[in-house]
């Protein structure tokens, strides 16, 4: 049997190596030899004459609002905040990513924006006001700062590794942050602090005197270069720009990005901000791959790409591959002769033990102490994730290099309520069969020694209440999405005669919790 299914093999080999040395395919030959392809320009553009709840781009929810922000029936314009004036922050974000940066060349998009935008205290009081607007270009489209001066750009839970650009209009001075007063125009990477900072009141420009501005910003990608310009509504740009200088933002840049703006006011303080109409065009560069043969490349013209057919000496190359053959046929023959003398049963016990080696994937099984304590760096305290009455909860690595999270009972919590472990067990190797796409996967248990562990997914994103309560406002949309999950994960685990005992927000447990905050977190 060995003999037979080795021959097999190497007669796939023969062919193998037959289809590799006697064929080279143009097209890879072109792709080897050729550059990327001719460079071309893709442009999106954005306009938003006015934001009526009537316009069919509203309709069609091509803007996203979150926090506080709101569309306005009475004049077209976005308000962030609509109400709840004191110490809120929102958002307003295009709902589609757009293209802003290029990881083969590492080159910045070139982009023109301008936007109308009003200012003002809804009261008409006299009372101070305070908070500021900004336009920013984010990573994703669901986070919200916070609120006060932050101008719901950026958060406790995402300041330090966040790729943020923006541009605000402050109407407050905060110290802390090197602000130069309460009317300047700051440009923000990726910080809440200000690489540069522009007085507003030396052009002529108050920000919060209740007059509708425009605002126009132009960046051009290959010379690094930006440019601030406000002025009245309703007129052309002002001959003088109020920012103008070299800036790269590529360190910033993902090559998708969502862009938007941002506004929040602080404690006891009321002022509304309302972008009232805006467009937007970006350029970025790409390369046309070369068309393979298959397209109609005869009637494409590409001079500097012209396919060059291969001149490789294919006839060496088999006489190589025949050789190689014979050579691999007499060791095979060779080898058979001395397994002559070994029974059949040997052969057998062989296969069937490969056979026990296989598992199958996504299926819970049983680790041994030795894996585990290798994969917390032998229980490290370092790896401790959190801990209960019943339970020390380890960060761990398999040596596939997958994260999880492993769970080690207490044997002075089982030492009294042995009964306790005996339900445990069964109910561990219950849920390892299960799979639900609201549900932390089991990976597996290690029963070992008077250890008591299980192994499950890892997921980095903490736990539900982290995102409801401490790391910005979640919308009300995504809310709705989490109760609904969890819903149909605890409907599953009852149809599966299973309950779980510890449904609560703070859970950092096996739980459906941590799977659905990862979900709308990432």
């Amino acid at each position: 049997m060995f003999s037979h299914r080795f021959l097999f093999t190497s007669t796939h080999l023969f062919l193998l190596l037959l289809l590799t040395t006697s064929y080279t395919n143009p097209a890879e030959s072109a792709d080897k030899k050729s550059p990327s392809g001719p460079e071309i320009n893709i442009t999106k553009r954005i306009s938003f004459p006015d934001f009526s709840p009537n316009n069919p781009r509203i309709i069609k929810q091509d803007i996203t609002l979150l926090g506080s922000a709101a569309v306005s029936t009475e004049n077209g314009c976005i308000h962030i905040p609509q109400t709840n004036l004191q110490y809120s922050a929102g958002r307003a974000i295009f709902s589609s990513p757009i293209r802003i940066y290029d990881p083969n060349t590492r080159a910045p998009a070139s982009f023109t924006t301008t936007f109308s935008f009003q200012i003002k205290n809804p009261s008409n009081s006299s009372g101070y006001t305070s908070g500021g607007l900004s336009f920013i270009i984010v990573p994703d489209e669901f986070t919200v700062g916070r609120a006060g001066p932050w101008l719901g750009m950026l958060n406790d839970a995402c300041e330090d590794e966040y790729k943020e650009v923006a541009v605000e209009f402050d109407t407050r001075m905060n110290p802390e942050f090197g602000d130069p007063n309460d009317n300047h125009v700051g440009i923000n990477l990726g910080s809440i602090v200000s690489a540069a900072a522009v007085d507003a009141s030396s052009f002529g420009v108050h920000l919060n005197d209740g007059s509708v501005h425009r605002a126009w910003i132009t960046y051009d990608g290959s010379k690094k270069f930006l440019e601030i310009y406000i002025g009245p509504d309703g007129t052309v740009p002002p001959t003088k720009a109020i920012y103008s200088g070299n800036l790269d933002l590529s360190p910033y840049l993902n090559e998708y990005m969502f862009i938007g703006f941002s506004g929040s006011t602080g404690h006891n303080h009321t002022q509304v901000h309302s972008i009232c109409s805006w467009n937007f065009t970006s350029v970025s560069k790409a390369f046309l791959r070369v068309p393979s043969p298959e397209s109609c490349e005869s009637k494409i013209t590409l001079e500097s790409y012209k396919v060059v057919p291969s001149k490789t000496p294919s006839s060496f190359y088999i006489f190589v591959a025949v050789v190689v053959l014979l050579l691999v046929i007499m060791v095979n023959l060779y080898f058979n002769g001395k397994r002559k003398g070994k029974n059949d049963s040997d052969e057998i016990a062989v296969v069937t033990k490969e056979k026990q080696r296989l598992s199958p994937p996504n299926r819970a099984r049983k680790f041994s102490l030795a894996e585990i304590s290798s994969a917390t760096r032998g229980f490290g305290e370092l790896q401790i994730l959190g801990s209960d009455a019943r339970s020390v909860t380890y960060k761990g690595t398999l040596l596939n290099g997958c994260n999880v999270a492993v769970k080690r009972f207490s044997n002075k919590f089982f030492s009294s309520r042995a009964s306790d472990k005996r339900v445990l067990v069964k109910e561990v190797k219950a849920i390892g069969k299960i799979r639900h796409p609201n549900l932390v996967s089991m990976r597996g248990w290690c029963f070992d020694r008077q250890e008591t562990i299980v192994v499950y997914d890892f997921v980095p994103n903490g736990s539900l209440d982290k995102w409801l309560f401490g790391f910005g406002v979640l919308p009300w949309t995504r809310r709705f999405k989490v109760v609904k999950d969890v819903a149909e994960a605890l409907s599953y685990l009852h149809s599966k005669d299973l309950a779980h005992k510890n449904v609560k927000a703070s859970s950092g447990s096996l739980t459906w919790a941590l799977f659905v905050c990862h979900q709308w977190s990432r």
